[in-house]
């Protein structure tokens, strides 16, 4: 009976893409550690590198004891730590991640086995379906792990190309004792000299006894807030790309200058329950409520018609001269909040021969932009402007050769003003069950049954608001500046006043709120689940195989607005519904070469189901422009088949060296469209702007991985270490027409390397992280394809244990000032860099 408890402490902790049918107890399968049964602590790295050794499937897993190490925030950052996964950033912190070339949208992500949803299906990155997981919502103080699936089993979620993410809730099974771990800290970000905090509460205790002697209840709560004011200089340009008509190359149609700041007040707040009556049951309650607020202001200058009057300047070779160039300033004011909800309760039953568990669950992401508020100042006209950005196009100069001033507030007047709220609802009730039991063809083998049932309801409501306010002089609206900002590159005058702004908003707002339809939707999408699989152990061998089934309903819905050739609009509600079946079968082996040495070969799929922008039924439709943009519903699923063969070589001290190859190859997989042609219910020929399916897509790829810790050097040497991972993939696709191109999204090559010291109190972890240039969205051609550039960051991080209780910690992060940096077809076309500087953060860290 106590053996099945430790059992049940032990698939606690494990993923869900892990087979959890017995303790990993060695990396050779045998009981050498502790002489026998080892319980899980899902936060060690000890025990999260045997689970890897010992599972059937490939999974990479890093726990809260190797998250620790360095200075990530969110889920996000941490996860692009991992082998096989790029991090995109959005502000300078780390929110979508990629896993071996396949954007988020297109990756799954689950949270204690509970589908993780997407806050804002508007601000996806890539192919901006909609689908992907904001994972900057997710602090890294609410989990005790996360494991990066790359194979996924029968009873995982088929959801997941690349991947699929399982976050480890932090979990009250198997307390001894009452616990408090408490982190205090703060830190300056010096780019717009403004302060962070932090602080972190976790606390759990096991209370009374149950029937075996162990814990009848158990419980751990967490609470996480942390509070920065970020900052960002950005600088865009939009080139005029008509060099056909006479256009000079690399001719700006205009040029933005952007200061932002921000306040993020990030929140988490999680719990598990347990409740053991005896060895063979456990029930649990879980929820966890995280999520962020944020404020900004958004100053802009911006230049326009850079473009439209051009010749090159006769004084400098790479210059050009525009005439009849216009300012106008700008202020974005919003506030928005992004939270994650799951709720799930569930049990584990030892019934005889076989073990049944189950859960119920609640998930919900939201999306509100309490406001959004946009002001536009015009300022000067007809200016002649002279302008280089070819002799440094990271830094392109100007000169305002003649007209009014465009820095001066009094040349500025107000235009307008419009709100544009937002709030966006995804919500899912799910409900699962597996039964498992050991037919006795091998020792500790197992067969395995189950089911899960999925109802999502998602909704996108965007609104827009106007106001009559017009005409005061920006002179009796600024605040802060006059700034100086770009590293002293540019002067952009003085700021705008947001509270003012807002104020004369509500005073000449007119009517409420309308919603716009052409960004609208309300989609239902139902899945029903079932599988079966075997994992048995004959000899070295190790053989898990299955299928799993899983039935798709879908409702689309929206509004089709017609905009008639004489400018009256047309509002009409569209709805179709459809459904499929998909079948998902498994072979993976897994063979002990040797006591630590192991070699794998497997054969998985997955499927990626159409974003919830690529389905969508609000069609715009403009008559006397004959133009469409409506997205498809008849689109089919993108499903992938994966192949993987890899060597693993544990280390002493939690090490390892491996090497993989893999090969993704997907059928129907989305793109965007354009056409010429018919469109039902008009005359005439349209152009559609829509999507489609296409076959003939692939990504294949090599990751390799070397953690060590050098305990054989003498002396002070043996606190030396390393933990790198390098991952290479090419991919293809036919994406525009038959012009094959990488899958947007795909980074060719990515890596980490650390270099740490750890010896007796003391930890230093040097880490870098680098990604290539990747395609971000695809354009008309070659020449407007958009890249991101390749990056490449450095972050600092030590500790100290002052006492057995109290650790002290730094961090600094982006010591290289690394700017994300977009440029159109060449990487001397950039249309947006943007930096953030270093951030400095120190703290302590109690346990009790």
């Amino acid at each position: 009976m106590k053996a099945f408890y430790l059992l049940l402490c032990t698939t606690a902790a494990i993923p869900v893409g892990v087979s959890a049918q017995t303790a990993p107890q060695s990396i050779d399968n045998t009981a050498a550690n502790n002489g026998g049964t080892i319980v899980i602590t899902g936060r060690l790295e000890a025990t999260a590198r045997q689970e890897q050794a010992a599972a059937p499937n490939l999974v990479n897993i890093q726990p809260a004891e190797t998250i620790a190490k360095y200075p990530d925030v969110n889920a996000a950052e941490a996860l692009g730590r991992v082998p096989g996964v790029a991090l995109s950033i959005d502000t300078g912190e780390g929110r979508f991640v990629n896993i071996r070339g396949l954007d988020g949208n297109l990756n799954g992500a689950t949270l204690g086995g509970v589908v993780l949803l997407n806050t804002q299906p508007g601000g996806t990155y890539f192919n901006g379906s909609g689908r992907a997981v904001e994972f900057d919502t997710v602090p890294i103080g609410a989990i005790d792990r996360i494991s990066v699936i790359k194979t996924g089993l029968p009873d995982h979620e088929a959801e997941g190309l690349g991947g699929s993410i399982e976050l480890t809730p932090r979990t009250a099974i198997g307390l001894k004792k009452p616990f408090a771990d408490i982190t205090l800290g703060g830190g300056y970000e010096p780019l717009h000299s403004s302060a962070l905090y932090r602080d972190e509460v976790v606390l759990g205790a096991p209370v009374g006894h149950n029937v075996d002697g162990n814990a009848l209840f158990s419980f751990v709560v967490t609470q996480f807030l942390y509070n920065d004011r970020r900052a960002v200089d950005d600088v865009e340009a939009a080139y005029k790309d008509d060099q056909a008509n006479g256009v000079p190359d690399k001719a700006f149609d205009a040029l933005e200058l952007r200061r932002y700041d921000y306040h993020r007040r990030r929140f988490g707040y999680s719990g598990e329950f347990d409740l053991t009556p005896n060895a063979n049951n456990r029930i649990y309650a879980r929820v966890s409520i995280a999520g962020y607020n944020e404020h900004a202001y958004r100053n802009r200058l911006v230049l326009s018609g850079l473009g439209d009057a051009v010749t090159v300047d006769p004084a400098n070779a790479n210059g050009l001269i525009a005439t009849g160039v216009s300012a106008t300033k700008t202020l974005r004011d919003y506030d928005e909040t992004h939270r994650n909800t799951v709720f799930q309760i569930g049990g584990e039953h030892h019934l005889g021969i076989f073990k049944l568990d189950w859960f119920g669950a609640y998930s919900r992401a939201t999306y509100d932009k309490h406001y959004d508020y946009n002001s536009t100042f015009a300022g000067p006209t007809g200016l002649t402007v002279a302008y280089d950005n070819t002799t440094n196009p990271n830094y392109p100069s100007y000169s305002v050769v003649s007209g009014g001033s465009i820095t001066n507030s009094a040349n500025y007047a107000l235009d307008n003003i419009v709100n544009q709220p937002e709030h966006d609802r995804d919500q899912e009730w799910s409900y699962a069950a597996n039964l498992s039991a050991s037919p006795g063809l091998t020792a500790g083998d197992e067969i395995k049954i189950g089911g899960k049932l999925r109802y999502r309801h998602k909704t996108a409501n965007p609104y827009g608001w106007s106001s009559d306010a017009t005409g005061n002089s920006l002179t009796g609206l600024q605040s802060g500046g006059p700034y100086t900002y770009y590293d002293g590159h540019y002067m952009i005058g003085s700021g705008l006043a947001g509270d003012a702004l807002r104020g004369l908003f509500l005073q000449g707002a007119t009517g409420s709120p309308v919603l716009n339809a052409g960004g609208s939707f309300d989609d239902n999408e139902d899945v029903s689940a079932g599988y079966a699989q075997y994992d048995g152990t004959f000899g070295a061998l190790g053989v898990l195989a299955g299928v799993r089934v899983e039935h798709t309903s879908v409702t689309y819905r929206g509004i089709a607005t017609t905009t008639q050739a004489d400018g009256s609009t047309l509002l009409t509600p569209q709805s179709q519904h459809h459904t499929y079946t998909n079948v998902f079968p498994t072979v993976q082996l897994r063979y002990q070469i040797a006591p630590k040495l192991v070699g794998r070969a497997t054969y998985s799929t997955g499927i990626a189901r159409p974003g919830f922008y690529q389905t969508i039924q609000s069609a715009n439709v403009d008559v006397g422009n004959q133009a469409v943009a409506i997205g498809n519903p008849a689109l089919k699923p993108t499903t992938g088949q994966n192949f993987d063969a890899s060597l693993e070589y544990y280390l002493p001290g939690n090490g390892i060296v491996s090497l993989g190859f893999f090969d993704k190859e997907f059928s129907n997989y989305i793109v965007a469209r354009t056409t010429r042609g018919s469109y039902p219910g008009f005359t005439g020929i349209f152009t559609v702007d829509s999507y489609q399916n296409i076959s003939g897509a692939h990504a294949r790829g090599i990751e390799a991985a070397f953690v060590n810790r050098f305990a054989g050097l003498p002396g002070l040497l043996s606190g030396l270490g390393v933990d790198s991972n390098f991952t290479y993939v090419t991919s293809s696709a036919a994406v525009r027409g038959g012009e094959h191109v990488t899958l947007p999204g795909t980074f060719k090559y990515t890596g980490n390397a650390a270099v740490f010291y750890e010896r007796e109190r003391a930890k230093l972890r040097l880490s870098g992280q680098y990604e290539s240039a990747v395609l971000f969205g695809i354009g008309a051609n070659r020449a407007t394809d958009i890249f991101q550039d390749k990056r490449f960051t450095l972050d600092l991080t030590g500790s100290y244990q002052l006492t057995k209780r109290v650790e002290l910690y730094a961090n600094v992060k982006n010591l290289t000032n690394a700017p994300l940096r977009f440029y159109e077809g060449s990487s001397n076309r950039p249309i947006q860099r943007e930096f953030y500087d270093v951030t400095i953060e120190g703290g302590v860290k109690v346990h009790l």
